[in-house]
């Protein structure tokens, strides 16, 4: 079988469309659905251009949305004399601009005029989501001002606060790493810019607060169930694990995966301490509040890892250009960085588009995510075409590297 190293030379038999197009065409308030797992349900094509049919509720072993709908009002949380009306986020997707969830079931509850956010899960061992993790890390994050409270917890309802503002879009980082990369290059630049640099500079701090953040006791178990991780962290080495287990091969992803990875690390370089990490910061999981600060959703996959891990997630999954990703590192860390830090940055980009594919490669043989057999299959392929590209992109960065630093 081909292996990924041989495939990296052939070129993708179809030119990926850059998700940032279609998702930014419709900005989206608050809670938008995990990021990656909007793919099929955000635009009426997919990442490769072609027509798909939106996705349903999740079956997950919960009840139907009406008896569902039912057991929401009879959550103990509700006063008795309060109206409820209860709707699930994809009957209300163009009038609050939501995104339906890939690995929930998601309701907007309107108590007396007060919106509440309801999420609606199990424990999903396959995709390594622990519902006790989520509310410790939910917990964790609101306790340092950077996510919405939760109100009440009866399983497997989790009721949040809905919080003001907006879900920001793809362009909206786009737009901000320009902007700050422009600024850095040419200080006297335009207030338009010092704008959209000031909304990246509000999201870094916000991660570097999160970061800061003491690691849940709940999140360090599940270190201790994966074992040993390097930058790709617990969620990459149980993704792994079950795609090795169920012997994927209908996509030349695993051959030489192992030697990949390795080698990814290893330009890395060498861990530092595990902090909290977010793990599915795609950028419709950053919320600008209306008062005009920065609020983190949605945090079921949330781990101890590295900080850079949560960075090469959000660089990869907009598609940042090499000055883009230079300014969010930049920004993020505070300093100047080298060559040498800028090509390290861009092999966790690979290894971040390596665990959004394995996430579809779970979603594909569990068959537990709310898309058709058909529909993860095509966001298999689309994601797996992007990590070669990616993959391609690397290489190349570091051919460019090693000559010239074997010429100097």
């Amino acid at each position: 079988q081909t292996s990924v190293a041989a495939t990296i030379s052939v070129p993708a038999a179809r030119t990926m469309r850059r998700i940032a197009l279609r998702r930014s065409a419709v900005p989206k308030q608050q809670h938008a659905a995990p990021g990656v797992r909007s793919l099929l349900t955000l635009s009426s094509e997919d990442c490769c251009g072609r027509r798909t049919v939106g996705a349903g509720i999740p079956n997950l072993g919960i009840e139907s949305t009406q008896p569902m709908a039912e057991r929401i009002r009879r959550l103990r949380c509700w006063p008795k004399h309060e109206q409820l009306l209860v709707r699930p986020v994809h009957e209300m997707r163009e009038e609050l601009n939501l995104g339906d969830g890939r690995t929930n079931q998601n309701y907007i509850v309107n108590a007396d005029g007060s919106l509440f956010f309801v999420r609606v899960g199990e424990d999903l061992p396959a995709f390594g989501i622990s519902r006790a993790r989520e509310l410790a890390a939910s917990r964790a994050a609101h306790a340092a001002g950077l996510a919405p409270q939760v109100l009440h917890v009866e399983q497997p309802a989790m009721v949040q606060d809905f919080v003001p503002g907006r879900a920001l879009t793809e362009v909206d980082l786009h737009l901000a790493a320009a902007a700050n990369a422009r600024s850095q290059a040419w200080p006297g630049s335009s207030s338009s810019d010092h704008s959209d640099g000031d909304l990246l500079g509000k999201i870094l701090e916000a991660l570097r607060r999160l970061h800061a953040v003491p690691v849940p006791k709940e999140l360090n178990s599940f270190l201790a169930e994966v074992g040993p991780v390097g930058w790709g962290g617990p969620h990459l080495v149980k993704r792994l694990a079950f795609a090795e287990q169920h012997a994927f091969s209908r996509l030349p992803l695993l051959p030489g995966l192992p030697e990949l990875l390795d080698r990814l690390e290893e330009t890395a370089g060498p861990i530092g301490p595990a902090k909290f990490c977010h793990y599915d910061l795609f950028v419709d999981n950053i919320i600008l509040r209306s008062s005009g600060s920065i609020c983190l959703v949605d945090f079921e996959y949330s781990a101890p890892g590295q900080p850079l891990m949560d960075l090469a997630i959000l660089a990869a999954s907009c598609s940042l250009g090499e000055e883009e990703s230079r300014a969010l590192l930049t920004g993020y860390l505070q300093n100047k960085v080298s060559e040498v830090d800028v090509l390290r940055f861009q092999a966790l980009q690979v290894l971040a588009a390596i665990l959004e594919t394995l996430w579809y490669v779970v979603a594909e043989e569990s068959k537990s995510s709310a898309m058709s057999l058909a529909e993860v299959r095509d966001a298999t392929d689309c994601s797996f075409e992007r990590f070669l590209q990616m993959l391609r992109g690397f290489e190349d960065a570091n051919k460019r590297f090693t000559r010239l630093h074997s010429v100097s």
